[in-house]
């Protein structure tokens, strides 16, 4: 038995000297005390709980707290400080619907893989699927930073691998043929779309007031972030908002396109049908608007202000180059100096060749020569290496 200062830690005579002793052991961090006659009778029901309590009799059970519980109160609180909200609920319902039942702390990745396996069989792509394991596993984090869980099961889950890479986006081809199935009432928005990369639901909230014709500037009160954003209209906006304007009369606080999203939704969809370009969704036109700035030399930067990205791999997959735009680049160089008529390349300056080719100097914009990017003379002429 542990002794502490040659005393038994377990047996207590309490107050001292007074013959009255007691059996102490500890649960789940508790002092907890039970009277005894004699000291040996105390020594003796110590060793018999001491060793019951190895054996796990008396550590109390924890409390069973239910998936459902957890999921709906994040949801509360997580929408409470949110402009939008709703974003999650139908992710986390599906969520209650397979483990709300469950004892979050005896949830596995085996419940959680089952689901996810479940999701992909009924043709949700795997970015679909991503989002639904997100939620789940923000759920979970912070059930466990609130102490319910001990270890977060998700953590220990393969997500699912996703291809950002989505090539859709719009031809000026295709565009014009969308453009010709779908109802004149529904254009409007769509050519807003594709000249401002905004979101469908960012359209649709635009009111009068936010359009300052002075800077040529929309501003997004509300975005997918939560936060606000500033749009530059070009001409082709401006015009279109300005003819919405002069046919009809608008208030302030009048939305631009009073459109329903049900019914735009299924306008939309059936022009694509009828175009041939199907799959192709609304917020496609942001991957067009993306595109297009890519392929006329707009940088990260740009267009990270422009669409409202916050970094350069959530750009990365609404920014493509078209296959015809990646040939012009490298036909481009089929023009490079070093070509002769006949198809031939001229000898490189280590193969031997009749004459030196004079040192040349960098030339700036103004066309006066510029200082070499280094002052070793070794480095200033190019060296070509003939492959053989």
């Amino acid at each position: 038995m542990a002794r502490k200062g040659g005393r038994d830690r377990g047996v207590l005579e309490w107050p001292p000297k007074s013959g009255r002793w007691s059996t102490r052991i500890w649960v789940n961090g508790r002092e907890r005390r039970i009277r005894c006659s004699t000291k040996s009778e105390a020594k003796a029901l110590y060793g018999r709980l001491k060793s019951e309590q190895l054996s796990g009799k008396h550590f109390e059970k924890p409390k069973t707290i239910l998936f459902r519980d957890v999921a709906n109160d994040y949801i509360a609180r997580i929408d409470a400080r949110r402009k939008r909200k709703g974003d999650d609920k139908s992710r986390i319902d599906r969520w209650i619907a397979e483990l709300g039942d469950l004892d979050i702390n005896k949830m596995g990745p085996r419940h959680i893989e089952k689901v996810l396996s479940a999701l992909a069989e009924e043709g949700y792509q795997p970015g679909t699927v991503l989002r639904f394991f997100g939620v789940l596993k923000a759920a979970l984090n912070d059930a466990r930073r609130l102490g319910m869980l001990k270890e977060n099961p998700a953590s220990r889950v393969k997500p699912p691998k996703v291809n950002n890479v989505l090539v859709r986006y719009l031809t000026a081809g295709q565009e014009a043929t969308l453009f010709e199935k779908l109802p004149e009432k529904y254009r409007s928005i769509v050519v807003a779309a594709v000249n401002t990369g905004c979101r469908q639901g960012e359209l649709l909230r635009l009111k009068w007031s936010d359009v300052d014709w002075d800077t040529g500037i929309l501003a997004l009160r509300e975005t997918k972030a939560g936060d606000s954003r500033r749009v530059p209209m070009n001409s082709t906006v401006q015009d279109l908002l300005s003819n919405i304007q002069k046919s009809s009369e608008v208030g302030p606080q009048d939305r631009i396109f009073p459109l329903d999203v049900r019914y735009l939704r299924r306008a939309f969809d059936k022009a694509v049908n009828a175009s041939k370009l199907a799959p192709f969704r609304f917020h496609d036109l942001r991957h067009t608007f993306a595109s297009r700035l890519a392929m006329q030399g707009a940088n990260d930067r740009t267009l990270m202000a422009l669409g409202g990205w916050k970094s350069p791999a959530m750009l990365s997959r609404y920014a493509h180059l078209s296959p015809t735009h990646l040939w012009s680049a490298v036909e481009g160089l089929t023009t490079f100096a070093g070509k002769i008529p006949d198809g031939t390349v001229t000898k490189t300056v280590t193969g031997g060749s009749e004459e030196e080719p004079e040192e040349s100097q960098p030339i700036d914009s103004s066309g006066e020569p510029r200082a070499a990017r280094t002052h070793d003379p070794r480095l200033k002429r190019a060296m070509l290496y003939q492959l053989s």
